[in-house]
């Protein structure tokens, strides 16, 4: 299976509470420019899901626009502070998928890193927008190979 993982677009940093920080105008343009620009990269993608922030939420729904995608979901082990196995096992029940998950920092490192390396000692950070391809014969803790990341 191949796994899409992409943290949001820049934010705003000041709101009442970092679940409601929205994408800034930057933030938006950025994401806009990432799908624009690797859409045929994304041309297997058939479902977007994303923590219940609103910077993630938001950067799916432009996601799922470019891709003229409709089905997006929630899924509430994507969030910031989430346990990172938790996240990945949250996508077993979309082995028969190709997802694009939408989450942040420093989950999305601590996802590839167990993803890719079967550890998480040195995770790589992720910029604002920057997608992962990562495919796996099943989504599990070492089993993935072949991370590009754009």
């Amino acid at each position: 299976m191949k796994i899409f993982v992409m943290r949001h677009g820049e934010a705003e940093f000041h709101a009442s509470s970092d679940k409601s920080r929205q994408l800034t105008v930057r933030g938006r343009l950025q994401v806009e420019t990432k799908a624009k620009s690797i859409l045929c990269l994304l041309s297997e993608v058939d479902i977007i899901l994303h923590s219940s922030y609103t910077r993630a939420k938001q950067t799916a729904e432009i996601m799922a626009d470019t891709l003229k995608l409709k089905d997006v979901e929630e899924l509430e082990h994507w969030t910031p502070d989430s346990d990172p196995r938790n996240a990945i096992s949250s996508l077993e029940g979309v082995v028969d998928r190709t997802p694009l998950i939408v989450t942040h920092m420093p989950l999305i490192s601590y996802v590839e890193a167990l993803l890719c390396d079967g550890n998480m000692v040195s995770p790589a950070g992720f910029n604002c927008a920057e997608i992962v391809q990562i495919e796996a014969e099943w989504p599990a803790i070492g089993l993935g190979f072949n991370a590009i990341r754009f």
